[in-house]
């Protein structure tokens, strides 16, 4: 199965247990292939420094580079397709679409 992860879903899965961890082991165990891109790679680099994720970014003893480059070393790098103009209600999707 090819899965594109939005960034929500990986920063759940970097920083908590459960169905997103769950994702992340599944690839991790290659059950599944995931991929992302450049774009997705950055939005979890300006995600995970929020405030709110602090406290389990210091719980995860990484810093917030070495997640990231934890998950692009798990997932595929692609160059996305074309989708033309955002995703109508939510443009922060178009880049996990695409």
């Amino acid at each position: 199965m090819r899965v594109v992860a939005d960034t929500n879903t990986i920063v759940s899965g970097l920083l908590w247990t459960g169905a997103s961890r769950a994702l992340l082991d599944a690839a991790r165990d290659r059950r599944i292939s995931l991929y992302t891109s450049a774009a997705l790679l950055e939005e979890l680099a300006q995600v995970l420094p929020r405030a709110k994720f602090a406290r389990r970014v210091v719980a995860s003893r990484m810093s917030i580079p070495r997640l990231v480059r934890r998950y692009a070393r798990l997932a595929q790098r692609i160059v996305p397709a074309d989708i033309g103009p955002a995703v109508p209600g939510d443009p922060d999707d178009a880049a996990a679409l695409a």
